[in-house]
């Protein structure tokens, strides 16, 4: 025969009259077990925290653009005797300079660049030196992209989920950076 009573802060309670149709005192494993009148399913409920950085927003993702230019007789001429077409180039141009394209060598990244920060592009808003910080703050992102490849898939999906969240925070913090008076949602114009 078993007691049913416990012992909460140095006095003994009776559960058979207080809480016995909930609660029942087990002696033999010294463990409270709760019991309603019914018995309901527990459901167990997985939330990834993470869950909204799976894909990464329109906002700042990659995307397809249509583009009306203008392209320069020399431009078009040149193209054409090498087999070039003038999307290719703008496109490779475009992916090297932000260090989007695993392919290219550090070298053309660094022309890229090279060029990006001659014909002063994002001067004066920012100084060189802070562009130069945002292009290396890039690469680390692609060195690290470089090595997800022998990551099993969950890693590399957690990975992928970081790697947007750093993505968005990246941009804030630079968009911030000179008190700009527009949204973040200027990005959608570009």
């Amino acid at each position: 025969m078993c007691s049913k009573s416990l012992y909460l802060f140095d006095s003994k309670i009776s559960l058979d009259r207080i809480l016995y149709p909930i609660i029942k005192y087990d002696l033999k494993s010294r463990n409270i077990k709760c019991t309603a009148m019914k018995k309901k399913k527990s459901k167990v409920i997985v939330v990834d925290k993470y869950k909204k950085y799976t894909e990464i927003g329109n906002m700042y993702s990659s995307r397809w653009r249509k583009l009306d230019l203008f392209i320069p007789s020399n431009f078009r001429l040149l193209c054409a005797i090498l087999k070039v077409k003038p999307e290719d180039i703008l496109m490779d141009f475009m992916w090297m300079v932000c260090y989007g394209n695993k392919d290219a060598t550090d070298k053309q990244a660094k022309s890229a660049q090279k060029y990006f920060l001659t014909a002063q592009f994002g001067q004066p808003s920012y100084s060189k030196k802070e562009i130069k910080k945002m292009f290396k703050e890039l690469k680390a992102v692609r060195t690290l992209i470089n090595t997800t490849d022998k990551m099993n898939e969950e890693d590399q999906e957690l990975f992928w989920k970081n790697k947007h969240m750093y993505l968005e925070f990246w941009y804030k913090r630079w968009f911030e950076k000179n008190t700009r008076k527009e949204d973040f949602s200027v990005l959608e114009k570009f």
